[in-house]
């Protein structure tokens, strides 16, 4: 190593939150004879502006080219610290952050000595990744102003309408005949005052859609290719016949839902009294219920099982029909079987209303739903009824069922298109439940309306109007930035296996003719799950090179390695849950040395490896819980490399019992507590 490299160390107080417990002097003292270590220092609050103002004069003034920050999680003050060092003329991606705060003083407040000598390991650690850090850059990539919605139901219009009111262009690419989407087959839509025809509100919204200037429409249109990457996606579109292509630089995608048929169920497809809920919706408005005088209607028909989750509007759905069938006819006998009754407060005025008109409501248990049957030419229900205990048989002129849905028969072709992914309902999967609600993984492409899961109309337009605001931010920018944590290919003794292009979860990374990848670096995420899986070792992620990781795992098991136990956490979720059980002051053994990673899909076999051969007590892998990810497919990757590394590390003669893995959500302190307890009890450690 150079002898130009001077790592400067501060170590944070954190007022009595490091400091009670931390004996910080002595800690400041043990940095400063680390190699490279050029200057070491002690702030009561390292983030007051006062501190940061100090640490910038030492950086100057010491001739510091790396930062070592010993203070609370880097999840909060990162940031901060990175914008610190980079106002002093030092490269923020020359900073390490060392947590003693969450992971020291907070979880061992009645062990001081052991909190000390933990952090002292920890700062040693940090240090022998800020020797090897290189420096990083922001990427930036060009984005235009024109945004391509597919779909042009209440969903998709409202985002054109966002988009195109910002001055914006926005294209519209709907495979049906007409604008309107599943609206177009409904009868009526209720809301807290009443009802409204369906139709009025699609006729509407269409006229402002085909009027505004910055919007242009293509129906009876199909995707036939889409390549490229956020402002820069060429698109084909057959519309009527015929073929065109255009640019655009972000995607919406609004592409619906469709009903699930319950194809030989409840005598469906067999005899024409029996229709789902859409097909109801269809007799309303043509005004062909006709002369039913009993209709039945059967909630949960096919979801809320094993398979398929709440569908989500079939409660409020079959109790807004069968107050219609009941107002249209009042000698009409209605009955609702249901399992439970899930709606939201502005829905209850209906299901009052709906009681006071007569319909009848009966609860059927989970494991006994309702017999259908034919009785000559009668349709008869079997119901066990659960409020009263007692089973009835009720005859039926119209059988209604409410069934789930799935995405749109144009789903697994934009999927194909676009490179994204679905979820086992069928729907379309966004980038994080919580974080990226409105977004896929690649950047550019954002999801909305019931492509993701179904949706009343109010809330298909309000989240039509935030995919739009997701897609409008690069567009308004003119550029999109990404973070300079990306990967790097080193072609040299590359064999173009193809799985690190195959198993990137953005598309981050193209391939040539001739079969050599390159980092679309824009796209790049930082995952680090194709430099794991690269047989040839030939990617490297900055600030996360197995360089790096690997002088960590060193340094934490130079001394004492069989009383330590080595863990790699994920950036998010898992140190989420490090840090939860911190603030919550949980108090778990000390033999955990934690190094933090963007993903649990980092962490190759060969420092698994490494860390037993080493003598490490146990090893810990740590990261998000299924089925969520930030990365997407991460912890997927991640269990699979796990299992594998058990049977590696036996072959080696260790014990695949001491390699642990969990997954652990950002709020679950508990979990990580008692996940460390566990394994310090069973590999027999203080």
């Amino acid at each position: 190593m150079s002898e130009d490299i001077r790592v400067g160390v501060f170590v944070c107080d954190c007022g009595t939150n490091i400091a009670g417990v931390v004996n910080v002097p002595e800690v400041v003292e043990y940095a400063i004879t680390l190699d490279h270590v050029a200057y070491a220092d002690e702030g009561k609050w390292s983030c007051s502006v006062d501190y940061l103002a100090r640490m910038q004069e030492a950086i100057k003034e010491q001739n510091l080219n790396r930062v070592v920050i010993a203070s609370c999680t880097p999840r909060t003050h990162e940031p901060l610290f990175k914008q610190t060092v980079k106002e002093a003329g030092l490269n923020p991606y020359l900073l390490e952050f060392v947590s003693i705060r969450e992971q020291v003083s907070w979880v061992h407040m009645l062990e001081p000595k052991v909190a000390t000598e933990k952090a002292k390991d920890m700062i040693k650690m940090g240090v022998a990744k800020a020797v090897l850090l290189e420096e990083g850059e922001e990427i930036r990539l060009p984005v235009g102003t024109e945004c391509m919605v597919l779909g042009g139901g209440m969903a998709g219009m409202s985002a054109a309408l966002s988009v195109a009111d910002q001055g914006f262009k926005a294209i519209i690419v709907e495979k049906g005949a007409q604008l309107g989407g599943l609206l177009t087959k409904i009868s009526t839509i209720s809301h807290e005052h009443g009802e409204m025809a369906a139709e009025d509100i699609v006729k509407a919204r269409k006229a402002i859609v085909e009027a505004h200037p910055n919007i242009k429409v293509y129906t009876g249109a199909e995707i036939e290719e889409v390549k490229g990457y956020i402002g820069n996606y060429k698109v084909k579109v057959k519309s009527n016949g015929a073929s065109e292509s255009f640019g655009v630089s972000t995607i919406v995608v609004a592409t619906g839902m469709r009903e699930i048929k319950p194809e030989g169920q409840f005598l469906y497809g067999t005899d024409p009294r029996v229709v789902t809920q859409l097909e109801l919706e269809g007799l309303l408005k043509s005004k062909q219920v006709g002369s039913a005088k009993k209709v039945v209607i059967i909630n949960c028909v096919g979801s809320k099982n094993e398979t398929r989750g709440c569908c989500n509007i079939g409660c409020p759905v079959s109790v807004k029909n069968a107050l219609r069938l009941k107002r249209e006819n009042q000698e009409r006998n209605v009955w609702v079987l249901y399992r439970d009754l899930s709606m939201v407060r502005e829905e209850h005025f209906h299901l009052d209303a709906a009681k006071g008109a007569g319909v009848k409501f009966i609860r059927f248990p989970d494991d006994r739903y309702p017999e259908v049957a034919k009785e000559g030419d009668q349709i008869k229900v079997k119901v066990y009824d659960i409020l009263v205990g007692r089973e009835f048989t009720i005859p039926a002129d119209l059988l209604v069922l409410t069934v789930g849905f799935e995405g749109d028969e144009t789903m697994e072709a934009i999927k194909g298109h676009l490179k994204v992914s679905s979820n086992p309902e069928g729907f379309f999967q966004e980038r994080h439940i919580k974080l990226g609600p409105l977004d896929f993984p690649a950047d550019g492409i954002s999801l909305c309306g019931c492509a993701k899961n179904p949706k009343t109309l109010k809330e298909s337009c309000e989240e039509g109007i935030g995919a739009a605001m997701r897609a409008s931010i690069p567009m308004r920018n003119g550029y999109i930035e990404a973070e300079g944590i990306v990967a790097d290919i080193d072609l040299a003794d590359c064999n173009h296996c193809g799985i690190c292009w195959k198993r990137c979860p953005y598309g981050a990374i193209r391939v040539s003719e001739e079969k050599e990848p390159s980092v679309v670096k824009a796209l790049c995420k930082g995952c680090g799950l194709c430099a794991a899986d690269c047989p040839k070792e030939c990617i490297t992620i900055v600030h996360y090179s197995d360089e790096q990781l690997l002088a960590q795992v060193e340094a934490a098991l130079e001394e004492n390695p069989r009383q330590k136990i080595l863990g790699f956490v994920c950036h998010w979720c898992a140190l989420g849950g490090v840090d939860m059980a911190g603030v919550s002051r949980l108090q778990y053994p000390s033999p955990g040395r934690l190094i933090r990673v963007m993903c649990s899909a980092r962490v190759p076999i060969k420092l698994i490896e490494r860390a037993f051969e080493l003598g490490a007590a146990g090893v810990l892998v740590a990261g998000c819980e299924f089925p969520t990810c930030h990365y997407i497919s991460g912890n997927y990757a991640c269990e699979t490399r796990v299992k594998r590394a058990k049977k590696i590390v036996a072959k080696k003669g260790h014990d695949p019992e001491k390699l642990w893995n969990v997954w652990c959500s950002a709020a679950d302190g508990p979990k990580f507590a008692n996940t460390m307890r566990e394994m310090a009890k069973q590999l027999n450690l203080k």
